[in-house]
């Protein structure tokens, strides 16, 4: 693909001279600095693929995925809001892109958009025309297929990205990646990247910095996802013989199926800020789930400081561990422990972590931006806490993240 900007050089030192008048402002110059401002276009499909995860003899096809993902070689970052939802039609996946940057007017941005495009491959990231074929992921999804946002130039522009919004079907129970960053070039437009994911039954890692998380797992979601309903019923309902001839209730004894049989592999979905950001987080855990839970800000000198961020578990039948749990900003511990001879500490394992505890400003939509220079009139808010509940998400994905 050709970048349209290469049919259009410009000369050199007319450029040097634009951009000084650009910086000193000159009325009757061209756009300067002081006029740029946001530009986002609208959802874009950019993939309506199949996606067969299970073949018919009940292998699994697909077991890893990733979503979105953090510079890679001047290019690949998408800087934005990464929405994931688990409420696609069987065996299909849908991708779609919105695009955004930061521009004197309409015109430049679409110019911008016309560079960024949706990179969809089972490979290591590079040139969408140096992949081979067999690793294309659009027309019918594979294992280990990651979708990014590609820039089509020398090196992606530092104010310009894309959100992405993926629909997967409700029964998939592998694992899957999710990763974003701020687009936080533009002081005046701090727009931090937010992420949403519903009606999770699979392992997820999310990884971001100072935006805000909302994960749901699904309500019929089971500790151990990978196991057939059947050994989930037997490990439930699993007996052992008490030594005098009765069979008692032995429930997800490490002998049982799930176990035993299905590798012992229980969920896992990691949520973690990168060093140094504060992300709220919020997880809704349905109630009855055997789930071992850790809620924490890692920020330093929050005790010194006096103010700091809380961590909090609202999910019936939490039993808070002996250790672990010195300060507010921290929860530990365990729901729905089935009891002796379960595996203490197993179970659906959730860990919801912010690195610090501090404020931060932001500018969510294009619509909000205060304007140049004024990046002081942003909003400002304690970000890093950390709340585990139960039916605390009401709202869907696309109202949390507009």
């Amino acid at each position: 693909m050709k970048r349209r900007l290469a049919t259009k050089p410009v000369v050199p030192s007319l450029a040097l001279a634009a951009i000084a008048i650009g910086v000193t402002g000159c009325p009757d110059g061209p756009p300067g600095i002081a006029d740029r401002s946001p530009f986002r276009d609208g959802w874009v499909v950019e993939v309506d693929a199949d996606f067969v995860h299970t073949d018919a003899e009940g292998t699994r096809a697909i077991f890893d995925m990733t979503v979105g993902g953090r510079e890679d070689g001047d290019n690949f970052a998408n800087r934005g809001d990464i929405i994931v939802t688990f409420d696609g039609p069987p065996n299909r996946i849908l991708v779609e892109m919105r695009r955004f940057t930061f521009s004197t007017n309409q015109e430049a941005a679409d110019l911008d958009f016309d560079d960024l495009s949706l990179w969809a491959f089972a490979s290591s990231t590079g040139r969408p025309q140096d992949q081979d074929p067999a690793d294309d992921c659009s027309g019918s999804w594979q294992n280990a297929c990651q979708v990014r946002v590609y820039f089509d130039g020398l090196s992606q522009l530092e104010r310009s990205g894309a959100d992405l919004r993926v629909t997967l079907p409700p029964d998939y129970r592998q694992k899957i990646n999710i990763v974003t960053q701020d687009n936080i070039e533009e002081e005046d437009y701090l727009n931090r990247g937010n992420v949403c994911v519903s009606n999770l039954f699979a392992s997820a890692n999310i990884e971001t910095e100072s935006g805000k998380v909302w994960a749901q797992l699904a309500r019929d979601v089971n500790p151990a996802p990978k196991c057939s309903l059947e050994q989930i019923d037997k490990c439930e309902n699993w007996t052992v013989d008490d030594g005098m001839g009765n069979d008692v209730p032995a429930a997800w004894a490490p002998e049982c199926d799930c176990i035993a049989v299905g590798g012992g592999e229980f969920g896992r979905l990691a949520i973690d800020s990168r060093d140094e950001t504060a992300a709220d987080i919020v997880v809704d855990v349905p109630d009855g789930l055997w789930a071992s839970i850790k809620a924490e800000n890692q920020g330093d000198g929050q005790e010194e400081a006096g103010d700091h961020c809380e961590a909090k578990v609202e999910v019936a039948n939490f039993e808070r561990a002996e250790t672990g749990n010195d300060f507010s900003w921290q929860a530990f511990g365990n729901a729905n422990y089935p009891g002796m001879p379960a595996i203490g500490g197993a179970g659906f394992s959730i860990n919801a972590i912010s690195s610090s505890c501090e404020p931060v400003a932001y500018t969510e939509r294009p619509e909000d931006f205060v304007g140049t220079g004024k990046g002081e009139d942003q909003d400002s808010e304690e970000r890093g806490n950390v709340t585990v509940c139960t039916n605390c998400i009401t709202q869907s994905c696309s109202e949390l993240i507009p």
